[in-house]
C-alpha cells in the first residue's frame, strides 16, 4: 500500500511518510506499518492477521495508484473517503468526497463499463443528491475512443483523465467531428481537477475534400439509397446540393454532417416560404439523429438552428420559427466547384 491515513486523518505517500507517526488504512481502518528497505520501495502494509478487503478485490496497479492519488488531492477541497458504501443505493465509489452539505461521488474509471451499469450507478448517485465526477484512467487515454463511449463520460462537454504515473489530468474540450475525419478536440495537461480551457471555434474544413470524399461514396454506393431516390424524384443530384452542407462539424451524431445537414434543408423545404412551425417540433425532427443523453441532443440541435438562422434561412420568433428562404441548389458540380475555388 503507498498511501495511509495519519493521526490528523490526512492521506499521506509512504515516500513522504515519517517513521514515528502513526497510520491507518484508509479502507478498514486498522493500523499499518511503515516498511522501507533497500530493495523494495517505501510502503505501508497491515499487520499479520489482518481482514482487510478494501484493496485485495482485483485492482489493477493503476487503478489503485490513481484513486489513492486523487484521494491526497482533493483531501484540500473536502472530507474524503475512500470506497465508502452508500447503504441506500449499495454503492461503493472510489472516493466519496464531504464538502459542506454537498457530497461528491469520484469515479476513476479505468476499465470498460457498460452504457446500463454507468446510467445505473449515475441514476443511484441523483437520487440520494450526490454529484457525480467520472475521471478516465490511461487505458482510456491512449485508445482512439469512438464518439459513443466519449459521450459516456462528456460532462458539461469536458473529458477528464488522470495519469498516475505523470500525476496529472488531461483535459479534452471542443469535440468536433469532420465528415471523413477523426473526432478532434483541444487537449491540455493540468495539475487541476477543475480547469478552464480556451475553446476555439474556428472551423478548418476542407469543402473541395468533403465534396470529393462524398463522389467518391456515391461511386461506390455507399449512400443510403433513400436519400439518392428522394432527391432523384425531385430532378436533384445530391453533389449539387449547397455548399453549406459541407461545412460541417457537430459532434455525435448517428450519422454524417452532410447527411444532417441536409435533412435540415429539406425540413425547411417542406414546411415552405413563409409557413412556421414550434421551435419544439423543428428540434425534435434534428434531435433524431443525436447520440447521448437529452440534454446533448438539445444542444448541438439548437447549434444548427442557429447556423440555419445565421444563413438566413429561418428566422425565429419566440418560440416559433419561420422559413425566410430555401437555398438554392446548383446546376452542376463543376459550377459547384467553381465556387469553392474562387
Amino acid at each position: 500500500m503507498i498511501i495511509a491515513l495519519n493521526d490528523n486523518q490526512e492521506y499521506v505517500k509512504a515516500a513522504n511518510a515519517i517513521k514515528n507517526q502513526q497510520f491507518v488504512c484508509p479502507g478498514c481502518k486498522e493500523k499499518v506499518i511503515l516498511k522501507s528497505g533497500d530493495i523494495k520501495q517505501k510502503h505501508f502494509a497491515h499487520y499479520a492477521k489482518s481482514t482487510c478487503e478494501t484493496f485485495s478485490e482485483n485492482e489493477t496497479t493503476q487503478h489503485l495508484a490513481g484513486k489513492l492519488q486523487l484521494a491526497i488531492y482533493l483531501q484540500h477541497f473536502g472530507d474524503i473517503k475512500i470506497e465508502a458504501v452508500i447503504p441506500e443505493i449499495n454503492q461503493r465509489p472510489d472516493l466519496l468526497m464531504q464538502r459542506g452539505h454537498r457530497q461528491i461521488a469520484i469515479e476513476y474509471q479505468c476499465s470498460p463499463i457498460s452504457q446500463k451499469k454507468l446510467d445505473q450507478r449515475n441514476a443511484g448517485y441523483k437520487s440520494q443528491n450526490i454529484h457525480v465526477i467520472w475521471i478516465l484512467g490511461n487505458d482510456y487515454y491512449v485508445k482512439n475512443m469512438t464518439q459513443t463511449t466519449i459521450l459516456k463520460f462528456l460532462m458539461q462537454g469536458n473529458l477528464t483523465f488522470y495519469l498516475p504515473n505523470v500525476e496529472k489530468f488531461i483535459h479534452r474540450t471542443n469535440f468536433k467531428k469532420y465528415d471523413f475525419e477523426r473526432v478532434s478536440y483541444i487537449e491540455k495537461y493540468s495539475h487541476q481537477l477543475f480547469e478552464t480551457v480556451t475553446v476555439d471555434d474556428k472551423l478548418q474544413i476542407n469543402i473541395q475534400k468533403q465534396i470529393y470524399k462524398l463522389q467518391n461514396l456515391l461511386i461506390q454506393k455507399r449512400i443510403d439509397e433513400k436519400i439518392v431516390r428522394y432527391l432523384y424524384q425531385r430532378q436533384r443530384l445530391l453533389l449539387n446540393a449547397p455548399l453549406w452542407i459541407h461545412q460541417g462539424w457537430h459532434f455525435g451524431l448517428s450519422i454524417p454532417n452532410w447527411h444532417w445537414r441536409m435533412l435540415s434543408l429539406l425540413l425547411i423545404e417542406y414546411i415552405g416560404v413563409g409557413n412556421v412551425v414550434h421551435q419544439d417540433a423543428f428540434l425534435t425532427k434534428l434531435e433524431n439523429y443525436v447520440l447521448g443523453d437529452k440534454e446533448f441532443k438539445k444542444q448541438q440541435s439548437m447549434s444548427l438552428l442557429k447556423e440555419l438562422v445565421q444563413q438566413k434561412y429561418i428566422v425565429q420568433k419566440e418560440q416559433y420559427v419561420l422559413v425566410k428562404h430555401v437555398p438554392l441548389w446548383y446546376e452542376s458540380i463543376q459550377e459547384k466547384l467553381g465556387k469553392v475555388r474562387k
